[in-house]
């Protein structure tokens, strides 16, 4: 796969005109015409961690734009922006794993780097979510969770919300042993197309596969779920990925409503 410096979008979701979203790349060009990464989770560096975040921000017009972003635990947390006088430095200090707001020019993210960052719209309230859903967020059923929360807060109707995928570890790669997958089949049954066998005694995951599920069943529309499709672990050059390096950087995705037309 070539290097690609420009803001991953999710399929489809372009036709939508009332929110803007996009997914940040592993690597831009910086001043000098260099490659750099993108770096939003150095802890001793917050003018360049800020810095990047505007930097992104801006190449996909959301100038002057940071977005809310929350301290992310793989929880089944759920988070609402209501107030636009809360900073995005309250809200970083939040445990939580999902945001949600019906506020037009107020971008909201999650960080990822093998965990789908899932993206939930109502056309209808102008609503929307964003959804850090790894492993454990999965097997508690986040996406579901949020869902319903954005029904009891807001009357959104699942019928009338789109949900995007952007690029997570795939079920190609994605490998869990049998106590891992225990854990989680406790948590939420696994049909036998979410999980491969390896002859290593191992099992491949696919989290997009439980994920659409999940938001199926909670109502949203087959036809309604959109995906990148693209598999963090499998593209080194664009994408940061913990299982394939570890100690590694984050993509961002975000989304923010704009003044309904």
């Amino acid at each position: 796969m070539k290097l690609s410096c420009d803001a991953l979008k999710i399929n489809r979701f372009d036709k939508f005109v009332n929110f803007v979203h996009a997914i940040s790349p592993r690597y831009f060009l910086n001043e000098e015409g260099k490659f750099e990464q993108y770096d939003f989770v150095i802890e001793n560096n917050f003018k360049k961690k800020s810095k990047h975040i505007q930097r992104f921000m801006e190449t996909v017009g959301a100038k002057n734009k940071t977005p809310y972003l929350l301290n992310q635990v793989h929880s089944d947390q759920i988070f609402f922006i209501k107030d636009i006088f809360q900073t995005q430095d309250e809200v970083s200090r939040i445990n939580a794993d999902a945001l949600i707001t019906n506020l037009n020019e107020t971008p909201i993210g999650v960080f990822t780097a093998d965990c789908v960052p899932i993206l939930l719209y109502d056309s209808r309230l102008h609503v929307v979510a964003a959804i850090h859903a790894g492993r454990k967020g999965t097997q508690e059923n986040i996406v579901s969770k949020t869902i319903l929360a954005m029904n009891i807060e807001y009357g959104c109707q699942p019928k009338d919300l789109v949900a995007g995928m952007g690029p997570g570890i795939g079920g190609c790669c994605y490998e869990v042993d049998k106590n891992c997958l225990n854990l989680f089949e406790k948590k939420t049954k696994l049909a036998s197309h979410f999980v491969r066998k390896k002859n290593n005694g191992k099992f491949l995951l696919d989290l997009f596969a439980v994920n659409t599920r999940q938001a199926i069943e909670t109502g949203i529309l087959r036809e309604n779920i959109f995906q990148n499709g693209e598999c963090t672990f499998c593209s080194p050059m664009n994408y940061f990925s913990y299982r394939r390096e570890g100690q590694t950087g984050r993509m961002l995705t975000f989304i923010m409503l704009q003044k309904a037309s």
